[in-house]
């Protein structure tokens, strides 16, 4: 097949979709607006963002155009509503499948009546669109009735990565988040709920894998309330270190105020750190309070109750219910099975045997 993917260049996972088809022999155009990493696929740059880069996709959609029509692809291959799949609406080329990722569903629509009108429109003038949680089709089918069929899939883990994990092993008393530092996952939450556990639990530490605009004034919270001591912020790690962090944290911990399917879950349910967990929908379809601590969405008192349920739970117990959270995720998450799914309903779409 012939694929013209537009998404950020940037960012990891529209990398592993260009890899992936790549790898596959599959012919992938990327175009951009930002700096790529190396990959063996062909990248062409349409532009940069510049200050004004809520306008930059709109002004390059002339320039993807032209590179689509150079190019004539089996299929474009969009991700995220806002940004390359408005880029791609305007383009015009067909047939255009459009990859939602969570907040460009679940929050960006209701910003302002022009926000979700741009949604409604990118959504009308996709021919599939690919959802990594079930809620966030669900929402799809509500913000556009009128909408293309929805493939509904979890990007997923490689392999190689899940088989590293183990859920028996004695864990040293950590909690790991490893989240962006950006509003939307709620690390002051984190912050508040860390001195009444750490007053209990005077063994544990808390590891803060990841960056964002907010490091400043999380690192100055963590000093105000008395934890920086016992709070690291690493900032972003490569693979290897994720990994060591995962291998080596007791407890993984997620605040985010809005998710689909979060990829770092499935990492840590894949190398056997126990799940503390905002309540909501996409973590509910691959848990229950077998599985993990949940607590409402930002209330520091709640997560605080909810990390002391999870130090309380004995090891066994904890054992048994890292391991079935492990097998879970062999069973739904495993990125090259999932992606097989993507990569054929491609082929069908454009009239192309993969």
């Amino acid at each position: 097949m012939r694929i013209a993917l537009l998404g950020e260049g940037s960012n990891v996972h529209t990398r592993r979709w260009v890899d992936y088809f790549h790898a596959r022999g599959d012919q992938v155009l990327w175009l951009t607006l930002e700096d790529t990493p190396p990959t063996g696929a062909r990248v062409e740059r349409l532009g940069r963002r510049g200050r004004l880069h809520a306008l930059a996709y709109t002004w390059a959609w002339p320039r993807a155009r032209r590179a689509l029509e150079a190019f004539s692809p089996d299929l474009v291959n969009a991700h995220f509503i806002p940004n390359y799949g408005w880029m791609a609406a305007l383009a015009g080329r067909r047939p255009l499948a459009l990859s939602t990722w969570g907040s460009d569903v679940l929050v960006n629509p209701r910003r302002s009546p022009l926000h979700l009108w741009r949604a409604r429109f990118v959504l009308r003038r996709a021919d599939l669109i690919t959802s990594d949680a079930e809620m966030m089709s669900d929402e799809i089918g509500r913000l556009e009735p009128r909408v293309a069929p929805v493939l509904t899939v979890p990007m997923g883990l490689e392999r190689d990565f899940y088989e590293r994990g183990r859920a028996g092993d004695e864990r040293p008393p950590v909690i790991l988040h490893y989240r962006n530092l950006e509003p939307v996952y709620d690390v002051p939450t984190l912050l508040r709920a860390l001195p009444a556990f750490f007053e209990r639990h005077p063994e544990y530490s808390a590891r803060l894998a990841g960056e964002g605009s907010l490091r400043g004034e999380l690192e100055a919270l963590a000093r105000q309330l008395g934890v920086a001591d016992r709070v690291s912020f690493l900032g972003r790690l490569d693979r290897e270190a994720l990994v060591d962090e995962l291998l080596g944290a007791r407890l993984y911990l997620s605040c985010s105020l809005s998710d689909s399917t979060s990829v770092s879950l499935l990492e840590a349910m894949a190398l056997g750190a126990y799940p503390v967990l905002s309540d909501l929908p996409a973590n509910r379809e691959w848990l229950d309070e077998n599985g993990g601590e949940f607590y409402p969405a930002g209330e520091p008192g709640a997560l605080s109750e909810a990390l002391e349920r999870a130090a309380a739970r004995d090891a066994g117990e904890l054992n048994r219910r890292r391991e079935a959270n492990r097998a879970r995720v062999g069973e739904r998450a495993l990125w090259d099975e999932n992606m097989d799914r993507v990569r054929r309903a491609f082929g069908e779409l454009a009239g192309v045997k993969p």
